[in-house]
């Protein structure tokens, strides 16, 4: 490495300023400039001042243009003799976005350092007593736009291919902050239901079991299981929601998600292994 500094990536986790490690602190403490990533997702609690506070210097929100257009390159160069941290909802490397300037910075020598703090993908596991290891391809479902003839159909060859082995699907639900789009859960279903109806391969129905999510983390967080017809019934509140679609269950699996997730429990019989 030629960088006297270094480009340090800090999750900010799911809900707060709360969720900072304390190595994270640590490194806001030590740095000499701090920025904002906002708009891969959306940290319901998140106060930009608290922040400030906590890290005792002004921090420079930035956009999609500062990351991907310009690969983060004016922040890798000011990373070559200062500390430069890069604050990231979640954990820093879920959202590609950040793996590709992280990879940009070592090409052109400059240090880089992750802190990591509570993710989705490890949360939604946890939060709703399904198995972490049970779990097939991760995907993200996003909103049709059959302007251009675009539909999310790989999805749902993911959460096709997924089942078929008995495995859970945890789709992540389209969300531009930027743009103000957050799908919900209910809008979820109904994509679904249209991804069914043109792939014909009978995967999704108003009977299939899933799980909506909102603001995991969070005090107010909302977990429910059932039907996606009752889910899509249900009002689950403000966003970032996510939607979690059960493969084969274990007994203790299928006792927390009506222990935990409230699913009538001759609902999740059907789903046992």
């Amino acid at each position: 490495m030629d960088s006297l500094g270094k480009l340090v990536f800090v999750g900010l986790g799911l809900y707060d300023c709360s969720d900072l490690t304390l190595r994270g602190l640590r490194a806001l403490e030590e740095a000499d400039a701090v920025y904002l990533e906002t708009y891969t997702n959306l940290v319901p609690g998140l106060s930009l001042q608290e922040l400030e506070e906590i890290a005792g210097k002004k921090i420079e929100v930035l956009g999609r243009r500062d990351l991907e257009e310009r690969s983060g390159l004016e922040l890798i160069e000011e990373a070559r003799d200062k500390v430069v941290v890069l604050l990231v909802p979640g954990d820093p490397f879920i959202a590609t976005t950040h793996v590709a300037v992280r990879l940009e910075a070592e090409k052109r020598g400059v240090e880089t350092e992750v802190v990591h703090a509570p993710s989705i993908l490890s949360a939604a596991a946890s939060s709703t007593g399904l198995q972490p290891y049970k779990f097939g391809k991760l995907a993200t479902l996003v909103y049709p736009r059959p302007e251009h003839g675009f539909y999310p159909l790989s999805t749902y060859e993911t959460l096709a291919d997924n089942l078929s082995r008995g495995l859970h699907t945890l789709l992540l639900l389209d969300l531009r902050v930027e743009e103000g789009v957050y799908m919900s859960v209910r809008d979820a279903v109904e994509v679904l239901y249209e991804l069914e109806e043109r792939a014909q391969r009978g995967i999704v129905s108003g009977s299939t079991l899933g799980v909506g999510l909102a603001r995991i983390g969070s005090p107010d967080q909302v977990i429910k299981a059932g039907t996606l017809e009752e889910l899509r019934e249900l009002e689950f509140g403000p966003p970032p929601h996510s939607l979690a679609i059960p493969g084969r269950l274990h007994p203790l699996e299928a006792e927390a998600l009506v222990v935990l997730c409230g699913c009538r429990r001759e609902l999740v019989d059907r789903w046992l292994k």
